[in-house]
Order: C-alpha cells, then structure tokens, then sequence
C-alpha cells in the first residue's frame, strides 16, 4: 500500500495503462482504497464469484449488454480520504446548496409507468414495486471524475462513496448508504433500508408515514424469510432513521454467521432485494424489465469488495451516475418504492431530491464551479 500518491496522479497512471480500476471509501473512513487490473474478469452469473476474490461490479440484470466485471487485485492502494476542511462542506444536518431547480412536473414517461405500476399495485398483484427514472445532463467544461470522487467524500461522509473505471462500463460514480452483505470471518450483516424523508435543518420534517413504515417493513420481513429460508439463524436491530445526504431512511440491521461456501448463496438469494425491486420480488423483477421504459444497467445493482474467506463488503448501487456519449454527457439515477396508496407528484419529487446528491458532485467536480 502506498500513502504517498494522490489519486489524481494514481487514477492518471492507470488509466494510461489500461484495464480497470476502482477507488472506494467505506462509510466514515478515513482513508480511501484502490484497485487495478490490467484484465477485469467477465462473470456470467453471480452463483460462478464462488471460488473468486477481488472488486466486484455487477448489474442489476445480469444480460442484455451487462455483465459482472471483477477486478482481481493486481494492484492496490491506500491514500488519506478527503475529509471536512472547512464550514461549507458537511454531512446533514447541515443543508445541501440546491443545485438548479427541482422539476415539479413528472415527464410523460415517469408519469405513464407510474400508472403502470399503480394499477398493478391496486390490484393486489404486488405489496410493492420500485419505480426508477433516469436523466441525462450535459458535461460541464473543466469537469473531473476525481475531483467528484473527491467531493462525494468530503460531503457524503456516512456514505460508501465509489469511482469505478472499466473500457466495458465507461466511468461510474455513486454514493450509497445500503449495504448487500459486509462481514468478515464468517459474521456478515445485511440491512433493510427503504422509506424516505426529506430532511429540515438536519432533522425529521415530519413522523414516519403509514406508507414509509410500511414500505421498510416489507424490505426488512423479506429479508427475515430469506435468511430463514436459508437456514441462517439472525439477530434483528431496528428499525432506526438514518441520514444519506439531505434524505432520512429507516434502516434495520441483520447480524448472523455463515461459512465462506455460503457467501455466494447468500448474495444471490437477496439481490436484488425488495429494496430496489419490489414484493413478490421474483414477479416484481420480471414486472420492473418489462414496464419500466429502460435498462438500469449497474444502476440498484451492487459493487465492492469480494472475499468469502476474508473481508466482503458488497453494497447497494444507489445515487450514481456514469459517462455516456464518450463523456459529452451523464445519466444520472434514481427511484423510490411504490404502494398501492402512492402519490405521483410525490414520488417523482422524491426522486428529484435524490438526484441532487450525483448533482452535487457534478458542481463541485468542475473548475469553474458551473452546473
């Protein structure tokens, strides 16, 4: 490990050598790590990581143009995270600089699958469906993916923060509060997290509604039948608010032990959970695929390190964004759980606050400062 190097100077390095890499900061850490591999490894299925150690970057369907890319590590790095350097950069409750404005209006497209979803919902056919949307915004001159990388760090402090590089996927940036599975020696977690509140002044606007604590119970019952159905014994904290940015989540913990040879089963039985997908999740899925207008592609998939035997920590692929048009442009990500009782002008703000988060980054990724 080095802790001389920048990362600017160590992305430049392996970019002009080619292959893959990945710069990650955990949650609240310190220091931020790297990887490269010259040849990322293709992998088909989730069930074929068995055996395999490294990064891993997968999608939310695997097909269709999208593939797991893993990284073995050929090279790593350590370097010192960006941190808070003065007043104006901070973790909530200190508030976020709107950037441009929100749209208050649901596009056409948002708004036709939502009566999709809706109808589907009120007929009993699902409990839940998650609707996502993305948006394409151009890139601003003077802009850099480390330097966002940089910024996500310094303001998402409690959140994993990521800067992933493949010739395949082209640059993804994102920072998610969910983990998958995190875990070491055979004693792994997973979180149910879902429901979402708009912060005011760093605190809750308003108590919990019907709809958000509803909405967090299924994630968290499914994921109880899951690990049971698994034969895992667990222990269950929560659920308790949890910040990511300007937004409140409820979040309940799930602590349990397993052997490495069950890492793979385990990670398969929950992506994509309930969370991202939907209840009956298997139908909800297929449902999402069919009606929601496009491809997430790695967007609610998940990413990080990979070693049954060691240390995994695997999280959710939530608040990104990645390169598109060989960098003329960017999409960005975002979507919400959706029940029978939901409303459209609701839930299409809801994404529109969370899109700030990638929004963010993208101002203070740029030289001038200009979205």
């Amino acid at each position: 490990m080095s802790h001389t190097d920048t990362v600017t100077t160590i992305a430049s390095r392996w970019r002009g050598a080619g292959g893959a890499f990945v710069f990650y900061r955990e949650p609240g850490a310190v220091c931020c790590r790297g990887c490269y591999a010259r040849n990322p490894e293709k992998v088909d299925d989730i069930g074929h990581l068995a055996g395999k150690k490294g990064f891993v970057f997968a999608p939310f369907h695997s097909g269709e143009g999208q593939s797991i890319w893993l990284l073995p590590l050929e090279e790593e790095i350590e370097v010192l995270a960006d941190r808070i350097v003065d007043g104006t950069e901070k973790e909530a409750p200190a508030p976020v600089p709107l950037v441009g404005k929100l749209e208050s209006v649901p596009s056409t497209g948002y708004a036709h699958a939502f009566s999709m979803f809706s109808k589907a919902l009120r007929e009993g056919i699902f409990q839940k469906l998650v609707l996502s949307r993305r948006t394409e915004v151009p890139c601003p001159a003077g802009f850099s993916w480390v330097e966002a990388f940089r910024a996500a760090c310094r303001r998402y402090v409690h959140s994993y923060i990521y800067l992933f590089y493949a010739p395949q996927t082209g640059f993804w940036l994102g920072a998610t509060p969910e983990i998958l599975l995190k875990g070491r020696h055979g004693e792994f977690e997973t979180v149910a997290l879902a429901g979402t509140q708009w912060l005011k002044n760093g605190k809750l606007a308003e108590r919990w509604s019907e709809k958000n604590v509803r909405e967090q119970g299924y994630v968290a019952d499914y994921i109880g039948d899951c690990l049971r159905g698994q034969g895992i014994p667990f222990s269950e904290e929560g659920p308790v608010t949890v910040t990511a940015g300007e937004l409140a989540h409820l979040k309940t913990v799930f602590r349990f032990s397993i052997s490495a040879t069950k890492v793979c089963e385990v990670v398969q039985a929950l992506h994509p959970t309930p969370a991202v997908c939907g209840l009956p999740k298997n139908e909800a899925f297929h449902f999402i695929k069919e009606h929601e207008g496009y491809h997430r592609e790695y967007y609610s998939g998940f990413l990080g390190m990979f070693d049954p035997a060691g240390e995994t920590a695997l999280y959710v692929n939530l608040r990104c964004m990645q390169s598109v048009s060989d960098g003329v442009s960017f999409r960005l990500y975002a979507g919400g759980g959706l029940l029978s009782s939901s409303v459209l002008e609701d839930e299409w703000m809801e994404t529109e606050r969370k899109l700030q988060t990638m929004k963010y980054v993208i101002v203070k990724g740029t030289s001038n400062g200009i979205y």
